[in-house]
Parts: structure tokens; C-alpha cells; sequence
């Protein structure tokens, strides 16, 4: 059977970004949440990551001023524009978890449903 690609405009595949961007930053979600000027902190970070509620322009923009993610990379997956370690980063996060027993994909699926 062949398996369609996930479309990466949607909130899930937005969330998943989120936390590869996170997890390469080396910050927790109540960090990142602070960053983008949340006011819940890191419940508002989760439920970006969970794919409960697609992250404002607000709180992109912010990322983008003070982190450097490009608005390309959240809203439609493009790493083009991101600085380069942090696409490295990002790389070597999504590589190590494919080669993980449960991969990050199937553990963010998994904890949506």
C-alpha cells in the first residue's frame, strides 16, 4: 500500500515542527513559551506541539525575531531559510528518531489520538 505524505500545512505537522525546533534548541516548552510572549507559558507551547491549536502569527513572529525560524519553516515545513546549525540540529533529530524503535512521528500520532 502506498503511503500519501501528511500535508505540512496541517496542525499536526505544524506541532511536530515545533518540537523538533524545540528539542534542537535545547529549551522546555515553558521556555519557549516565554519566548513568544505566551501567557499560559508552557501550557500554550503544548498545545502548539500536540496539535491542539496551530501557533499564532503572533507567537511565530516572535519565534522568528528572537530565535531565528523562519516563518517558512512553521507554517509549511520549508528549512531553506532556517540558520544553519539549527537545521542540522533539526537533521540529526529526525534521523536519530526514525532509527528509534518508536519513532517521534509515530509517538506524536499516537498521543493525538
Amino acid at each position: 500500500m502506498v503511503r500519501m505524505p501528511s500535508d505540512p500545512t496541517s496542525i499536526a505537522e505544524i506541532g511536530r515542527r515545533l518540537e523538533l525546533t524545540r528539542r534542537a534548541l535545547g529549551l522546555t516548552q515553558v521556555m519557549m513559551g516565554r519566548l513568544v510572549g505566551a501567557i499560559s507559558s508552557g501550557q500554550a507551547w503544548g498545545n502548539y506541539e500536540a496539535g491542539n491549536r496551530r501557533i499564532s502569527i503572533d507567537h511565530a513572529l516572535a519565534l522568528s525575531r528572537t530565535l531565528g525560524v523562519s516563518l517558512d519553516w512553521v507554517y509549511q515545513g520549508q528549512m531553506v531559510n532556517l540558520p544553519p546549525e539549527l537545521r542540522e540540529k533539526i537533521q540529526r533529530i529526525i534521523l536519530e528518531s526514525a532509527n528509534e524503535p518508536q519513532s517521534l512521528t509515530r509517538r506524536l500520532k499516537s498521543r493525538r489520538k
